[in-house]
């Protein structure tokens, strides 16, 4: 069985839904600790000089918004970003592709370093077998920490969560292929028995020209293969 490993944000989205579900939750809520939402900017240009992690930024996001919701409000406000998103945020040509790995009986997996509180029920919704994602910490009485629980999905880590799945999901798989439109996934393309840039940014594009990866243009679903575009 052939596994077919699709990220969301930027890959099968027409951009990054992190920040989206986060002004979402905002909205309906309002900021949690409005004090350290304040600081965020300052979080940000620090991520943005290289001072601090991609883990550390994700994780004063969530405490700045999210810390201390109950997990049936934030369930309920994920759920209908799931259904907004579904009509407003998927690639046309990314449910064309997931539809011929599954008419192919690929097995699906949705991977992505974003919060797992909206691409569980984003995944289910597109009818992928599994979904891997980081992980958000609750409280013993089912709040918000403020913390991940385990790893940020970025990079190698992601690319051990889905050996780890498909060890445990998928024991006949003999091989997976991969589709990503960002450089942190390199790890996961390059283990891949096919690789697949999707709409990349500037450094995955040049890492998958420098490896002959297939380059796909989703954001243009009428335009016809080239090369080694697909």
């Amino acid at each position: 069985m052939r596994v077919a490993v699709f990220d969301l944000d930027g890959t099968i989205s027409h951009r990054d839904l992190f920040l989206v579900f986060l002004m979402e939750a905002t909205r309906r809520l309002g900021p949690a600790r409005p004090m350290r939402t304040a600081l965020l900017p300052l979080h940000t240009l620090r991520y943005g000089l290289r001072r601090t992690t991609n883990a550390a930024l994700k994780a004063a996001f969530l405490d700045a918004i999210l810390c201390d919701r109950e997990r049936s409000t934030l369930q309920e406000i994920a759920a209908d970003f799931a259904e907004r998103c579904l009509i407003r945020e998927i690639k046309p040509a990314a449910l064309r592709a997931i539809e011929r790995h599954r008419q192919a009986g690929d097995g699906l997996v949705l991977a992505s370093a974003s919060f797992d509180l909206y691409v569980e029920p984003i995944a289910q919704r597109l009818g992928f077998d599994a979904a891997i994602s980081t992980r958000v910490a609750w409280t013993a009485d089912g709040r918000v920490t403020g913390a991940l629980d385990g790893n940020n999905l970025r990079g190698a880590p992601k690319l051990e969560a889905v050996r780890e799945l498909m060890d445990r999901r998928f024991r006949e798989g003999q091989e997976f292929v991969a589709y990503s439109d960002h450089e942190s996934d390199v790890p996961l393309l390059a283990a891949a028995g096919s690789a697949i840039a999707v709409d990349p940014t500037r450094k995955l594009r040049q890492e998958a020209t420098r490896r002959g990866w297939a380059i796909v243009d989703w954001r243009a679903p009428e335009r016809q293969f080239a090369g080694r575009r697909l």
